[in-house]
């Protein structure tokens, strides 16, 4: 499904360039807007938690849903030509990652003072250390495992690679 979806999108993106460096360029400027659009989603993420009133603003979390479905689209669509690559954290530009992070940061902390944990619409000092704690806990483990998954996920891929040479 992705396949014939994605082929199509970068036919379209080839065929508006009029040489390989152009074509090129402007695949690599869809990277540049991918974590442009993290950024972005964090922001409007943030500015929707503190703009809705009590539990509404934890209808903010719905922004994730844009780069989570491209991020998927992209990712099995590439599984088709080429092994994942493998992702380290630790190399991604600090100033995306100290953006984002800050961001997702005033994100939070707008959710727990617009009482987005309590039923009343107040606030919960359960439900803030709970979501402090959890982001926190989540965000180590995400950021500890995220690099062993994406070198699992290519090994599988080149074996798949592999097997289908043979055939």
């Amino acid at each position: 499904m992705f396949r014939n979806f994605g082929d199509s999108i970068v036919n379209y993106v080839d065929g508006t360039a009029t040489d390989e460096f152009e074509a090129a360029t402007y695949h690599k400027a869809s990277s540049v807007g991918f974590y442009t659009s993290l950024i972005g989603m964090a922001l409007v993420g943030a500015i929707l938690a503190w703009v809705l009133p009590g539990r509404q603003a934890l209808w903010s979390v719905i922004v994730l849903l844009i780069p989570l479905i491209s991020s998927a689209a992209s990712s099995q669509w590439m599984r088709n030509y080429v092994a994942s690559p493998v992702i380290r954290l630790r190399d991604t530009p600090r100033g995306v990652l100290i953006t984002y992070f800050a961001l997702c940061a005033v994100w939070l902390v707008g959710v727990i003072v617009t009482g987005g944990f309590d039923p009343s619409g107040g606030f919960d000092s359960a439900g803030a250390t709970g979501a402090i704690v959890g982001a926190i806990v989540g965000a180590v483990v995400a950021g500890t495992m995220f690099g062993r998954i994406s070198k699992k996920r290519r090994q599988r891929d080149l074996k798949r690679f592999a097997a289908e040479a043979e055939d």
